[in-house]
């Protein structure tokens, strides 16, 4: 399905192995590798379930742009600032006001109130 989305097209004789590289991605100054494999354990279950991209959770270890933006993915849960359209749940942070699209499935989150201070910036570049 991610595939799908990306517009990305697979050779159906070469499936990928969980583990194997999907791509690399240089956004915001940070590196993300995206490996295949599965987001849970029984998705391993079934014969046709090959794995798929597997992009980080963003939501439980945070990282930051230069300037202090969260770095986000599209697919990952909304967080407690999520504004969408006519208040609607959303499916991820695609669907907020506050999200901006850059590359494959990565952007970054604009909420004035996720965004480190450039204080807060020194301190997590000494980490």
């Amino acid at each position: 399905m991610i595939s799908k989305l990306l517009n990305r097209e697979e050779s159906l004789s070469e499936t990928p192995r969980e583990g194997d590289l999907y791509k690399e991605l240089t956004i915001f100054g940070q590196t993300f590798r995206i490996l295949y494999g599965y987001y849970e354990d029984f998705e391993r279950e079934g014969k046709y379930n090959d794995p798929m991209p597997v992009y980080p959770d963003l939501a439980s270890a945070p990282v930051y742009a230069d300037d202090g933006k969260l770095i986000v993915t599209a697919i990952q849960d909304v967080c407690i600032h999520y504004k969408g359209q006519d208040n609607a749940e959303g499916d991820g942070c695609s669907d907020c006001v506050h999200y901006e699209h850059h590359e494959d499935l990565f952007g970054v989150c604009n909420c004035i109130s996720r965004k480190l201070s450039p204080s807060e910036r020194s301190d997590v570049q000494q980490e």
